[in-house]
């Protein structure tokens, strides 16, 4: 394969200052047009949208470098950012509902144009996925006379949009990769029905990844998880193991909906884990989904069996999309990373990372058959139950079993090679545990519910908004969870120290 196919100017920081100049050229032209056609702000976005994204889906063909299109790309998510919060560009930002959907478009080229310059067929098909298909889903679901609607998380969409999405991604996967293939001279060959299982998975994890968004986070979600979900089916298939994930996708699907009707997980949260776990397993097989999955079915026993008290300020145990991301973010990336770019500590910081999550999630929901009420981990003094930044004895040993736990769902799996870091994995469970209580009774931020007076960390109660009144506004329960995964990873990674 030799690109590129075009080269414009001998000098390619020409060819990008060229490049540069046109796209805003373009952003002027849709300035004029709106405002001298009276074009509705949604459809000079689209237009917008649609034109720059086949723009930049061509850049593989006529840069030899990632390097002028990430600078591209970073330039654009500072100018858009700018433009936003200026209200400048209006052909671009001016919608009827609240989107940092510019913002997402460049940072998700920026991603992809690091980490798959060396895969421009999957670069190139993801970007218009991006560009085609979710337009294509935007209009139909805003045109659509009877809309079956649904709602995932905050942005209401509809399942006649959905459906414009998997069959137009597929649609694009279908044709583009022969096309592609054709364009560039690869040397590969699959057959039709591997092609058509191909088109219509990763139609299907796009149109999940929209459909999961709020507030145009499907700009980032939905090329990522187009490549990513492409490279993982064709890399399965090449090394022998795609009846095995099929067979996850039809498992893992029985398993979380049983999740959802138990109240274990919202829908939002039942469609996030579901995509996470075919990402996680897709990646490493049953290795890697084995500790994650265990963490999630124990500690939604644990949080069926404990009794919380009525008083909690917390978030129930019927988890969503951020809840679900909070907890599973982190060794979600840590495995899609290793599984394109594999490294020695990568399982023992996927390990750590659950171990922190599972510690954190068991130190409350034992904690809470604690006698007496927790210590606040900072003044020690004594809380209600329930309380960010409580503490009991019983609670720290709940942690330390838990983050037990996965160690020994770890070895299970993966043989005894990693058995002398047992405890640390142990320890890094712990420490991300107390971590999160330490920023949970601090800085982390705690609201007012103006109807029953009460401090609550939620954002919504007695299905009001509810005022701020501590802590950084921010840092929410869900941030303080993704913090302590972060910790868990960051302690198994200085494990080579020692």
């Amino acid at each position: 394969m030799n690109l590129p196919l075009y080269t414009p100017f001998e000098n390619e920081w020409i060819t990008f200052g060229a490049f540069f100049i046109g796209i805003f050229l373009l952003i002027g032209a849709a300035e004029f047009v709106r405002s001298s056609l009276k074009w509705g702000p949604e459809a000079s976005r689209k237009m917008v949208h649609v034109i720059v994204g086949i723009m930049v889906a061509t850049c593989p063909l006529i840069f030899s470098s990632n390097i002028q299109p990430m600078a591209l790309a970073a330039i654009f998510i500072f100018v858009n950012a700018a433009a936003l919060k200026n209200e400048a560009f209006k052909g671009m930002h001016d919608t009827s509902r609240t989107t940092y959907g510019t913002v997402y478009f460049p940072l998700a080229f920026l991603v992809l144009a690091a980490f798959f310059w060396d895969k421009p067929i999957t670069l190139m098909l993801s970007m218009l996925v991006m560009t085609f298909a979710d337009t294509l889903a935007s209009i139909i679901g805003e045109h659509e006379k009877f809309p079956l609607n649904f709602r995932l998380w905050n942005d209401e969409k509809s399942l006649q949009g959905s459906a414009a999405m998997f069959l137009s991604t597929t649609m694009i996967i279908y044709v583009g990769t022969d096309f592609f293939a054709w364009l560039f001279g690869a040397a590969f060959y699959l057959p039709l029905e591997v092609l058509i299982g191909c088109a219509a998975f990763t139609g299907l994890m796009a149109s999940l990844a929209e459909a999961t968004s709020i507030k145009g986070s499907d700009n980032l979600s939905v090329p990522l998880v187009t490549a990513i979900s492409y490279e993982i089916f064709l890399i399965n298939y090449t090394h022998g193991s795609l009846p095995i994930l099929l067979i996850w996708i039809v498992g893992s699907a029985l398993i979380f909906y049983l999740a959802f009707k138990l109240r274990s997980l919202n829908s939002g949260g039942a469609v996030t884990a579901f995509m996470m776990g075919i990402l996680i397993f897709g990646t490493g097989g049953i290795k890697w989904i084995a500790p994650i999955l265990a963490f999630f079915v124990l500690s939604s026993i644990l949080s069926k069996l404990g009794k919380k008290s009525a008083e909690s300020t917390q978030k129930g145990s019927n988890r969503d999309v951020l809840q679900v991301l909070a907890n599973g973010g982190v060794p979600m990336i840590i495995a899609i990373v290793h599984f394109f770019h594999p490294f020695d500590l990568a399982y023992v910081m996927f390990l750590g990372s659950i171990a922190a999550a599972t510690a954190d999630t068991w130190a409350t929901e034992i904690g809470f058959f604690s006698k007496r009420n927790p210590r606040h981990i900072l003044n020690f003094k004594r809380i209600k139950k329930g309380t960010s930044g409580g503490v009991t004895l019983l609670g720290f040993m709940g942690s330390a079993l838990g983050a037990a736990v996965i160690v020994a769902i770890g070895r299970s799996v993966a043989g005894e090679w990693f058995l002398v870091s047992g405890y640390w994995i142990i320890i890094a469970g712990f420490v991300g545990s107390s971590v999160d209580s330490i920023l949970g009774g601090s800085i982390q931020a705690k609201f007012t519910c103006a109807v029953c007076n009460k401090e609550t960390e939620k954002r919504l109660h007695c299905e009001r908004q509810t005022s701020h009144s501590s802590g950084f506004k921010w840092l929410d329960n869900d941030g303080v969870n993704f913090v302590n995964t972060i910790v868990g990873a960051l302690i198994m990674l200085t494990f080579r120290r020692f």
